[in-house]
């Protein structure tokens, strides 16, 4: 298939929920040292700090008695996972195991004798989840000091501790945060009617296509979060689909990695458009896509993908689908 170039100015946004200048934001370097943590409260604050509503990052703190001597951040830059481990290893387990190795040298030579680690939900849902649980217990279990795991974002916190009588972990789940500091990631949250959308079913997006007012010859391209709040919603020219499959999935992850948002949805009255998008769909780059009609009074949908591709996380089932990638090709011969 011939590659086909769509010029930027093409695609209209006509909502993104996480401005682009978040980012510079987010970029600061906050110097915590010697500050005193003697509360889970205290940690709460400093965390705070921290949050970023576009991905998920993970930080371990390292505490010398209550002072701060140092934190370490990282990210994998996507909405729903952190690679926690950045060492090279031949399998999971040595990876881990390394992991734990830096982690402890680096306490020993920071005078550190304890740590705390912290990451966020950019869903908005601090809720402590089984696979934080796994990490958390794994981390405690092989490097000594563990003094809790915080997780924060949105003006709640879930709180993963030791219970020492049950020799086992506990969480606290979705704490009230009374005191928020100044930098507070909802800012950078645009006031807009469609912030408040949620996608819960196919009629919820239809329901919205209706109170969208565009032109045939454009298409819609819309993001949500893992909690189905809209990120962002975009106006594509119909153009666009006559990309390769590997493009418009690359233009897709990479909106979805700058708005925080797990699930891409394309909505269309264009048949064309609609069949491309149903191989999008099975190849993981969309989590579903609709063909609909505008009456008088309703948005009614005409046509849906696959129900056996839909409702995914494109993360995962870009990551899952490595056999269907050999079928892409195929597919992109046969059109």
């Amino acid at each position: 298939m011939q590659r086909v170039n769509i010029n930027k100015n093409q695609i209209i946004t006509l909502y993104n929920a996480i401005p682009e200048e978040s980012d510079e934001k987010m970029k600061k370097y906050i110097d915590l040292r010697d500050i005193k943590i003697n509360s889970r409260e205290d940690l709460v604050k400093v965390c705070q700090t921290f949050r970023n509503p576009k991905y998920e990052t993970f930080r371990i703190i390292y505490m010398r008695d209550n002072n701060i001597v140092n934190y370490e951040t990282i990210t994998s830059r996507l909405p729903n996972s952190c690679d926690i481990f950045k060492v090279k290893a031949k399998t999971a387990f040595q990876k881990n195991i390394k992991g734990y190795q830096d982690i402890s040298r680096r306490m020993y030579r920071l005078g550190a004798n304890g740590y705390y680690l912290q990451h966020n939900h950019p869903s908005g849902n601090a809720k402590a989840s089984i696979n934080d649980m796994w990490i958390t217990q794994e981390i405690e279990e092989n490097i000594k000091g563990f003094k809790g795991h915080i997780i924060v974002d949105h003006g709640t916190y879930s709180w993963i501790e030791k219970d020492v009588e049950k020799n086992t972990l506990k969480a606290i789940n979705n704490i009230n945060i009374e005191s928020i500091p100044n930098l507070d990631s909802q800012e950078l949250i645009k006031d807009d009617p469609l912030m408040h959308k949620k996608i819960n079913s196919r009629n919820d997006l239809a329901r919205i296509m209706y109170d969208i007012i565009h032109s045939n010859h454009y298409s819609c391209l819309i993001l949500t979060s893992a909690i189905n709040d809209i990120r962002l919603f975009q106006e594509l020219p119909n153009t666009f689909i006559n990309m390769s499959y590997r493009q418009i999935g690359g233009y897709i992850k990479n909106r979805c990695i700058d708005t925080g948002s797990t699930r891409a949805f394309l909505a269309t009255t264009d048949r064309p458009f609609f069949e491309r998008a149903k191989d999008l769909v099975k190849l993981g780059y969309l989590s579903d896509c609709l063909a609909y009609t505008v009456t008088k009074d309703k948005a009614e949908i005409v046509d849906v993908a696959d129900s056996e591709y839909v409702d995914q996380d494109i993360f995962t089932s870009i990551k899952a689908n490595d056999e269907l990638r050999k079928e892409e090709k195929w597919i992109e011969k046969v059109r």
